[in-house]
């Protein structure tokens, strides 16, 4: 007999939510009297774990995901009930993690001899925005602006001056193509 087929079949494990349950007592020194108070463990002070909150972190931002769609991901999903509020408690935890990496990002990217400046309108919280794009062959930063106003395009590029390439349009500032070799495509 000879394999004529392979046929592979996938399917998720079962999620299950692991839960660690904090019964926190408190009770009077026998030596002073004073009130002593246990506390939880440091890395469960958020109520939430790591992984839980970067995949609420990766649905938020990288998946532009509602809070709202969010929850009920992991309601459907997860089996897991969790507030709106809750869910910007592990977006703002995953924002403050991955700053000092958006800022080497840009870093990167403003020391290139040459670099991909674009903009796109975008939703920001229900209110127009502008997502820039500051892009290399080793590095992408994205920055969202309320604008796309030449203080904007300043604040994206900050002190670079290499070779900015872009699709022509007029609303890049022309003291930054002066400062810049500009290339249109």
């Amino acid at each position: 007999m000879r394999t004529f087929h392979t046929h592979q079949h996938i399917e998720l494990p079962e999620i299950t939510m692991q839960v660690a349950h904090f019964l926190l007592q408190e009770g009077e020194c026998a030596a002073c009297g004073a009130t002593v108070k246990a506390s939880v463990a440091e890395g469960s002070m958020t109520g939430y774990g790591a992984r839980l909150t970067a995949l609420v972190g990766e649905l938020s931002g990288a998946q532009r995901s509602s809070r709202r769609a969010v929850k009920d991901f992991c309601q459907s999903v997860l089996g897991l009930s969790i507030s709106v509020g809750a869910i910007q408690k592990c977006v703002d935890r995953v924002s403050h993690a991955i700053a000092p990496y958006d800022q080497k990002i840009a870093d990167r990217a403003r020391s290139a001899k040459v670099n991909h400046v674009d903009e796109t309108s975008c939703s920001q919280h229900g209110v127009l925005a502008w997502l820039w794009l500051m892009v290399n062959h080793t590095v992408a930063f994205f920055s969202v602006k309320a604008s796309r106003s030449k203080a904007a395009f300043e604040e994206l590029i900050g002190h670079w001056a290499g070779i900015l390439v872009s699709d022509g349009y007029g609303e890049f500032p022309l003291g930054a193509r002066l400062r810049t070799h500009f290339v249109s495509l």
